[in-house]
């Protein structure tokens, strides 16, 4: 029996494109067609256009192939994605955009390295030529920030959610019991055997980006929360740079003209004042960076594979029949 390989495509107001993706699809995996099986899971979001009503359409067409999943009201592109990873039946599992900016024979890239042994294949994108000059830049601040501030886990540079992941991955990742993630965060987070696959984003085929200004900040506020508690813990850092200007006020008492002291003893008053304060607050945060922890009830460790020894095996037999 050949090996399924499912593509998850979300889609919130979507109808200009939808014939086109799974065209565009379909044709770019016809090269593996004789190894694997296909599933392209379409997922409505919610749409309020004729979106749903395209994909019916497509879906008769292929019936063989394509998958629908409706959801019951927009819940946002993190919602739509973990549903169809809930779905998605695939040996192994690709989320990609729907509007044919992540280059469908990428995908084949992708399951090559699989095939090499990767457990996640991360989408990187090499170039953003479709982009203005203001989106290009704040997304280079993001990633930079996100790498700052994520911890012990290793982001890949320029990588969204065109991502893929094998089943085991796809197990582990639905076994992470949060409601708010966020899925460029969560997968980084298994630290599984991950490949990377450079491409080039292509420009949007059909209608707008569903991201406006507002909407990619609270997704970059989603992420960075999400990641790790390393920005509770930057509030020391304000603290240690308070400390240092009271001890610069301090220093230049001793070396600076009898009519600079008033001012340098204001300033010295306000760094001792702004240091405590900002100690107070990296000590209150550390507190609340543990809460923040403990209530996501993320496992403390996700074991990737175990091969017990004869003894062990003994032993729980033992167990099991005392």
């Amino acid at each position: 029996m050949k090996k399924l390989i499912s593509i998850i495509g979300p889609m919130h107001n979507e109808e200009a494109l939808v014939a086109q993706f799974c065209e565009e699809t379909l044709r770019a995996l016809e090269p593996i067609a004789d190894r694997y099986d296909i599933e392209l899971l379409l997922v409505e979001d919610g749409s309020r256009d004729n979106t749903f009503e395209q994909m019916k359409s497509v879906h008769a067409r292929f019936p063989e192939t394509i998958s629908l999943l409706r959801l019951t009201r927009n819940f946002g592109l993190e919602g739509a994605i973990h549903e169809g990873l809930r779905t998605a039946s695939g040996d192994a599992v690709v989320v990609m955009d729907a509007d044919l900016q992540d280059p469908p024979a990428v995908v084949l890239e992708m399951i090559s390295a699989w095939e090499q042994g990767a457990d996640i294949v991360v989408g990187s994108r090499s170039g953003r030529p479709s982009d203005s000059f203001f989106k290009r830049a704040t997304a280079g601040l993001f990633y930079k920030i996100m790498d700052a501030l994520s911890g012990k886990l290793k982001l890949e540079e320029s990588a969204a959610n065109f991502r893929l992941l094998d089943r085991k991955a796809v197990s582990k990742l639905l076994e992470l019991p949060e409601v708010n993630g966020v899925f460029r965060v969560l997968v980084p987070y298994l630290g599984m055997n991950t490949s990377v696959v450079a491409y080039e984003r292509d420009r949007r085929f059909a209608g707008e980006t569903k991201y406006k200004l507002m909407s990619m900040v609270r997704y970059a506020l989603d992420s960075l929360t999400g990641i790790s508690i390393e920005p509770l813990r930057k509030i020391g850092l304000v603290a240690g740079v308070s400390l240092l200007c009271l001890i610069g006020s301090l220093g230049a008492l001793f070396v600076a003209p009898r009519e600079w002291a008033a001012p340098l003893v204001v300033c010295a008053v306000v760094s001792l004042q702004f240091s405590l304060l900002f100690f107070v607050l990296a000590v209150i945060g550390e507190y609340l960076g543990q809460l923040h922890i403990e209530s996501k009830g993320r496992p403390i460790a996700l074991p990737y594979e175990f091969r017990p020894s004869g003894s062990s095996v003994r032993r729980k037999s033992a167990a099991v029949s005392s």
